[in-house]
């Protein structure tokens, strides 16, 4: 399921172009969107997955809460947990210029973070936040993410007087090419000014997971190649956007609105699905509307 909570990884690595899902080994997890610009797709991702093999992407070592790789430096920070136990942690990416990284659901050919707390000792229950992210073309394909410095808001709770938040990052970087990026990181909680600066800028761009930016009536479409939904409540005339997530290998497209305020209806082409998957049950979407954003997880999809 998308956006999962506690140990198991938040997203996964594992979105291929279709045409090599029988061919390229999926516990590699290569970053697909090599190759969009040049020479064909095929060709160039036979050259990504032979880099990986050749020269896997290096890992920080265990107990550094910043790592430094090309085009981003990734720094891992906790506070202190409060009276009742709740703690509160970012992760930052300081992509360089020209950097971009991935939402997660990043589109057709972009690779999807995952993001590990597994190994933290006296935590449990980690959740990530996502902010809000854009579109942006490599080469035919349109990818969802991040082209700017960003923070992911984290939040878990500390069972124990002295927890350890542990990371193990899976991201794609990607410029001209992408690299498949794997990061070790570790953090102890503190209460360092610095810290609750960056944690309270990476809350203050989370979206909200209440509200009334809320979708209603989600279902496919008769012929499945999209995804249609109302508003529980009218957006005020702002401009609408969604992005959603349904799972590995689904993307789509940017929404088409239709209806009037107090009426709208959104729908999003399907631009890439699993083969010969069944239709989602449940996704979530992240709404935006002017300045305000929305994330509703696991809303409920009616069948054709």
């Amino acid at each position: 399921m998308p956006f999962q909570r506690g140990r198991v990884v938040v997203g996964l690595a594992t979105h291929v172009f279709q045409v090599h899902r029988r061919k390229i080994d999926m516990s590699r997890r290569i970053c697909t969107c090599v190759g969009v610009r040049a020479a064909g797709r095929r060709a160039l991702m036979v050259a990504a997955a032979l880099a990986a093999v050749v020269a896997p992407p290096p890992a920080a070592l265990a107990g550094t809460d910043t790592f430094v790789a090309d085009g981003v430096t990734l720094r891992l920070v906790a506070l202190l947990p409060d009276a009742d136990g709740r703690m509160r942690a970012a992760l930052a990416l300081d992509l360089d210029p020209g950097w971009k990284t991935y939402w997660i659901a990043p589109g057709p050919v972009g690779l999807a973070p995952r993001l590990d707390f597994s190994a933290s000792e006296g935590v449990s229950d980690p959740t990530v936040s996502f902010p809000v992210p854009i579109r942006f073309a490599e080469g035919e394909a349109q990818s969802v993410g991040y082209d700017a410095p960003v923070e992911f808001a984290i939040h878990a709770r500390a069972d124990t007087p002295a927890p350890t938040l542990r990371l193990d990052a899976f991201l794609g970087i990607c410029r001209e090419l992408c690299v498949p990026l794997q990061a070790v990181l570790e953090a102890l909680p503190s209460d360092r000014l610095s810290d609750r600066a960056l944690v309270a800028r990476a809350e203050s761009t989370a979206p909200a997971e209440t509200g009334l930016l809320a979708p209603t009536a989600a279902r496919w479409s008769a012929d499945g190649g999209s995804l249609r939904f109302a508003l529980a409540h009218g957006a005020g005339g702002v401009p609408l956007d969604a992005f959603v997530s349904a799972g590995d290998g689904w993307a789509f497209g940017p929404p088409v609105t239709e209806g009037s305020d107090g009426a709208e209806e959104l729908s999003l082409p399907v631009l890439s699905r699993p083969p010969n998957a069944p239709d989602a049950a449940r996704v979530d979407i992240l709404l935006t509307a002017g300045e305000s954003a929305q994330l509703s997880r696991a809303v409920p999809v009616a069948p054709r």
